[in-house]
């Protein structure tokens, strides 16, 4: 779907299609009729999709406030909705933040405005290959088909970073998909290298479907090409993950990482932020029931883990992590 045809359907959306949108998490939860917030999520059954899925329904069955979540390409999109008043809300990770408020990249021209919430999870989309594909380095992917997904994805985001500090990022063919589609391509052979997709270590479904059929390899990535990627954007993370999450690994692995951050407008006044962040914290059993391992680290302590200094923090979200004691003092407050 295309940033115009969302953007009249978000325009579109009346009461009833938003209400009815939330009706298989709400239950009897549903609000009065005024105005619904957006949430921009991911691809149709993304982990992101998912994710955003649940914390819209957490925030309108437990509040006095109206949310609904739409499908999109994924967190750089929404960034971008966000900028142009689009979302209210959005999936975002650390890496999308600084090309997008400084106006770089896709965002060349139009810098966006926006705040944050809390982060939620972290996730690690470290380039995979077929295991029989002869390919052990980043290097050898020189004049090889990469997929990370869809174009207006993070993944695609943290790839252009990661692979422009390892100079090959003009040295690969690059063409795009939903999550779905580019796992579908490296079982068939049509590319040759795609992201994992680990939640907090954890395998995503379509990664346990496709190990079902073949055996994936992660390339290595070191620390010192990371530390490189992150000069570029300080959104880029390493994570090691172990065979405790994965078992397919035999030894914990460094990977490229970035954390989940709940981005939103800078029109989200106090009142709907505050509302918003204690419906999520105060249900957090509801959370991590309905978003299973992808949200296993929905508390308060997590919340503060990925928020960035540089960005500024909506005045609720940060007056309800004041009143838990987890407040970091380096961070900013919007308004």
């Amino acid at each position: 779907m295309s940033i115009l045809t969302r953007r009249t359907l978000l325009q579109g959306i009346g009461g009833a299609a938003g209400a009815a949108a939330m009706t298989p998490l709400l239950g009897g939860g549903a609000q009065a009729a005024g105005k619904i917030y957006q949430w921009g999520s991911s691809s149709l059954g993304s982990t992101g999709y998912q994710i955003i899925t649940v914390l819209s329904a957490a925030a309108s069955k437990f509040s006095d406030d109206r949310h609904a979540s739409l499908s999109t390409a994924g967190g750089a999109e929404n960034m971008a909705l966000i900028g142009e008043g689009i979302l209210d809300f959005g999936q975002s990770t650390t890496t999308d933040w600084y090309p997008a408020i400084n106006g770089l990249g896709r965002y060349e021209g139009n810098p966006v405005n926006a705040v944050q919430m809390f982060s939620y999870t972290v996730w690690q989309c470290t380039p995979m290959v077929r295991a029989d594909s002869g390919i052990e380095t980043l290097e050898d992917l020189a004049g090889k088909r990469v997929m990370p997904a869809a174009a207006g994805g993070a993944t695609t985001g943290l790839w252009n970073t990661l692979f422009e500090a390892a100079g090959i990022k003009d040295k690969v063919e690059w063409t795009y998909g939903s999550w779905s589609e580019s796992y579908d391509a490296l079982a068939s052979g049509a590319v040759d290298c795609i992201p994992s997709l680990l939640t907090a270590g954890n395998p995503a479904g379509v990664m346990q479907r496709l190990e079902t059929t073949h055996e994936l390899k992660i390339l290595p990535i070191s620390q010192e090409l990371i530390d490189k990627a992150a000069e570029m954007n300080p959104g880029v993370k390493s994570a090691m993950v172990s065979p405790d999450t994965w078992a397919s690994l035999k030894e914990p692995t460094r990977m490229v990482s970035f954390g989940g951050v709940l981005a939103a407008s800078p029109n989200i006044s106090e009142e709907v932020g505050y509302n918003v962040t204690k419906a999520v914290y105060e249900n957090a059993e509801f959370v991590r029931q309905r978003g299973g391992v992808k949200l296993k680290d929905i508390n308060p302590e997590f919340a503060m883990e990925f928020l960035m200094p540089a960005y500024p923090v909506n005045a609720g979200a940060a007056k309800y992590f004041k009143e838990q004691g987890v407040w970091r003092d380096d961070l900013k407050i919007h308004g």
